[in-house]
């Protein structure tokens, strides 16, 4: 077993459905005891969930984003039970099928696509383009000009988001702040200091955590801007873990 299930293998066992007041993720802006209403989890369930999470840590080779997922897991299992209690079908992972749930990382093609934006509402997509139009994190920033990665959309009734962090496969990643509105409240900025990191270069992927998790619930309107200090192509992909309906979970 990965890091993922040697460090969160205490969270499998059977959660009864309540109310539970989550403080280590940011839901709202202002808020620091947000409620989410979580279904009833089996312990089988919680298990599928931390060795999905662990395959997903591992396959990024990246130690430090493995000790994020590490990090958010707790964060991942909340959000998956309030997804639950929307759709009542099980977590079953790569077992599933229909209407039950999975986790994958989130792609450019999900910004303004069915899943963050169920209604179909066009130029949603990454950086403006047609929803779900978009299939890189490829963009040429101006210094000091702020940009939306995710313009402001609605999360589907029956899936979570969970953003985490970033990395950024350029040699001199641009971006130097990012900030969240959700559900119309807008956030402070937070910094994304890449050019900060240890070891900084093409040989390890700079990448950033946010300092607390940002979970976008079912029918929750996100949106996130990003501030570049630099002008020219950088790529800031989010580190955001989708939990969703097998059936939506297209190619």
């Amino acid at each position: 077993m990965g890091l993922v299930y040697q460090k969160q293998s205490g969270l499998i066992r059977h959660y009864p459905a309540e109310t539970i007041e989550f403080t280590r993720a940011l839901i709202m802006p202002g808020d620091a005891k947000a409620k989410i209403t979580a279904a009833e989890v089996s312990s089988d369930e919680v298990e599928r969930l931390i060795l999905k999470l662990d395959i997903m840590a591992l396959e990024t080779e990246h130690e430090g984003v493995t000790r994020l997922v590490a990090d958010c897991a707790d964060a991942v299992l909340a959000m998956m039970r309030w997804v639950k209690h929307e759709t009542t079908f099980p977590f079953m992972s790569i077992l599933g099928k229909g209407g039950q749930l999975d986790a994958t990382w989130a792609e450019p093609k999900d910004v303004g696509g069915g899943i963050l934006n169920p209604a179909g509402t066009p130029l949603l997509g990454l950086y403006g383009g047609a929803s779900g139009g978009v299939f890189s994190w490829l963009r040429t920033f101006v210094a000091n000009t702020a940009l939306g990665i995710i313009p402001s959309q609605i999360m589907s009734a029956r899936a979570g988001m969970l953003h985490m962090g970033m990395i950024d496969a350029t040699q001199v990643p641009k971006v130097n702040r990012i900030r969240f509105t959700l559900a119309g409240q807008v956030g402070g900025a937070q910094p994304t200091k890449f050019s900060i990191r240890k070891g900084f270069g093409i040989e390890q992927m700079p990448y950033v955590r946010f300092a607390r998790p940002v979970m976008i619930g079912p029918r929750q309107t996100q949106a996130i801007d990003v501030m570049p200090n630099i002008s020219g192509d950088s790529r800031p992909e989010l580190l955001s873990i989708l939990i969703a309906e097998a059936s939506v979970l297209t190619l």
